[in-house]
């Protein structure tokens, strides 16, 4: 009875042991198979994806094939054309698809593709652009240069295509033309591109547009003797170093066949900066309290003797507006505090705001 006993005991452990080693091999087999099936559908997306970036990287090629063909043509169509074209300097998606607009991204299979365009005459200098070095323009090129992005593209790098195109000997380009380079850096000092350039004198008036490079070329019709020519930059909300919206320098005598580049403007996007007057615990002044006030208005960069400007207060609240965008500091009266004063950047979020104590 008792050996009986002790083998069904036995076959009872050993078929609860089969039970629980089946159910250990299922679970490593879902877990084996789960890890396989992470790592092939890894493989299909990266596969798509790859796809889907090659196609947009065909079609964004052949955009800028195609804008390359379509100002190949505009160029050569009249004498007048390669100036007309050199003018338009940095352009947005000049030539629609059918059915689209001008200026608006180009859709194909349901993405957008911007096609950004600049054109530049290559003269004779030693620098990267034609503001940099040289004054003979002996035969120029203009090279157009088209960069295609697209949405959702990633780290992938723009489709770019450069192409120079040179004028026809009887164009309007060399013999009684000559050239205005004018070169605009922002803020920091960098180039400031698509900033829009107006040469002028007083019988006409060119425009121009600046590249990547911040240089704008110009071409002009001088006199045989030369003429007088004066340049201005003129886009909303941008100032140059003295607050000033419309800045205007002289370029001086240009002369047919010659390259003036002796022009260089600082102009960048205005910025704002709210004053506040405020007592020892940090709450507005009553208006009355502060109205016909002086306080002093401090820039850290500045054009003429000094950044410190004198103003009268109306508010307790002050917006200045049409800003150099500098370090700015501000303090009640003529004379700066013993212990310094507030200052602020233009950096970060939200308006640029300065408290300034009344010391009353």
């Amino acid at each position: 009875m008792i050996v009986r006993a002790l083998r069904r005991r036995s076959r009872a452990v050993a078929e609860q042991g089969d039970a629980g080693f089946s159910m250990v091999e299922l679970v490593v087999a879902m877990l084996v198979l789960g890890m396989m099936s992470t790592v092939v559908i890894a493989i299909v997306l990266q596969t798509q994806a790859l796809g889907v970036s090659n196609r947009s990287r065909v079609a964004a090629a052949n955009l800028a094939a195609r804008e390359i063909d379509i100002v190949r043509e505009e160029f050569s169509r009249t004498a007048d054309s390669p100036a007309a074209v050199a003018d338009e300097g940095t352009v947005l998606n000049p030539h629609p698809l059918q059915g689209q607009t001008a200026g608006q991204p180009l859709v194909v299979d349901g993405t957008a593709y911007t096609v950004r365009r600049t054109s530049a005459w290559n003269l004779t200098g030693t620098g990267v652009s034609a503001c940099d070095g040289g004054s003979v323009v002996n035969y120029p090129t203009l090279r157009v240069a088209v960069s295609v992005t697209w949405d959702g593209m990633g780290r992938v790098a723009p489709v770019t295509s450069v192409a120079a195109l040179a004028p026809k000997k009887d164009d309007k380009v060399v013999g009684t033309h000559g050239y205005v380079a004018v070169k605009v850096t922002n803020a920091k000092g960098q180039p400031n591109a698509g900033r829009t350039v107006v040469v002028y004198s007083a019988s006409e008036s060119r425009t121009g547009m600046t590249d990547v490079t911040g240089c704008a070329v110009v071409q002009v019709n001088p006199a045989g003797s030369g003429t007088m020519y004066s340049a201005k930059l003129a886009d909303a909300g941008h100032v140059d170093l003295s607050g000033t919206a419309e800045p205007v320098k002289s370029v001086g005598m240009v002369e047919r066949g010659k390259l003036n580049n002796n022009v260089t403007f600082a102009y960048d996007a205005a910025m704002q900066l709210r004053v506040r007057f405020v007592d020892e615990s940090g709450a507005l002044v009553d208006d009355a309290a502060i109205a016909g006030q002086p306080y002093t208005l401090v820039a850290a960069e500045f054009a003429g003797a000094t950044g410190s400007t004198l103003l009268v207060a109306d508010h307790n609240e002050v917006l200045l507006e049409g800003l150099w965008p500098t370090q700015y500091g501000a303090y009640f009266g003529v004379t700066a505090p013993v212990d310094g004063y507030v200052t602020v950047g233009p950096e970060g979020p939200g308006t640029p705001t300065i408290d300034v104590e009344v010391p009353w």
